[in-house]
């Protein structure tokens, strides 16, 4: 009987110093905090003092970037604490885009005034657009451009449409009234050679610069297509004198008042 006691006092003396020897090895400022990371948490144990110096602590285990929601670095840690965390992640983004086409008319001489006809249709084009999307845990909170890429360009439609400035089949682009007088190369005052220095003859006609600019294409009716090369010296304002070949041509031609067309 005493022998048992013996034997049950030396396992409790064992028992009682193992139990004193592991209080030894436990640290008294340990403390646990929870890590809160994209809304993961996990326990871990620490001594450390504030909540950055725990993130650099478990830098090895927090993969990539992250942000402190909750807190700041230099936050101090406290027993049971909550840091929350949210990983920075970049995510590349294609879209595709339509390029409209455009519409192109063409003046046309070869329909009747305001009458259309398309010639070609259009087509819109394709573009792709890369996006850099960063985000902080599940929220977006930046889109950065990275490129732009044509995938197919765009056709024009192109339509003809019949010309509304048009008199005897010339398309013009301003009309005049004037007083038209005729002349010879050979009149008094004349040398044969314009202002311009081209030779005096039909198809020539002496203008006001002012007017109708010197080099013009003009038509006149009852006299037709003419070059606008000269000037005179009674030609001014809304005065126009056609070069004739003969003395009879002009006194055929008189004075008129016609309206004289400026041909595009």
């Amino acid at each position: 009987m005493k022998t048992h006691l013996r034997v049950l006092a030396i396992v409790v003396f064992i028992l009682a110093i193992g139990c004193g020897t592991a209080s030894a090895y436990e640290k008294e400022d340990m403390m646990s905090v929870v890590i809160n990371m994209d809304g993961v948490p996990r326990m871990v144990s620490t001594d450390k003092a504030t909540v950055g110096e725990l993130l650099d602590d478990m830098e090895s285990t927090l993969d990539g970037q992250y942000v402190l929601e909750d807190a700041e670095e230099t936050d101090a840690l406290s027993d049971m604490m909550t840091v929350t965390l949210s990983s920075v992640t970049e995510k590349i983004v294609s879209t595709t885009q339509t390029i409209p086409y455009e519409t192109v008319e063409r003046t046309t001489k070869d329909l009747a005034p305001g009458e259309t006809r398309v010639v070609q249709e259009g087509k819109n084009g394709t573009k792709t657009i890369v996006n850099k999307q960063i985000y902080e845990g599940s929220t977006l909170v930046s889109t950065e451009f990275v490129e732009e890429k044509v995938v197919s360009e765009p056709v024009s439609k192109i339509v003809e449409v019949g010309a509304q400035n048009v008199i005897n089949g010339y398309t013009y682009s301003k009309a005049v009234s004037v007083r038209a007088t005729a002349y010879t190369p050979y009149d008094a005052g004349c040398t044969g050679v314009t202002a311009t220095g081209m030779k005096a003859g039909r198809g020539v006609v002496a203008v006001d610069p002012s007017v109708i600019p010197l080099g013009s294409r003009v038509y006149v009716p009852g006299y037709g297509v003419a070059i606008a090369a000269d000037t005179g010296g009674a030609i001014k304002g809304n005065r126009l004198d056609v070069c004739v070949n003969s003395v009879s041509e002009a006194y055929s031609w008189g004075v008129r008042n016609v309206t004289v067309y400026v041909l595009e």
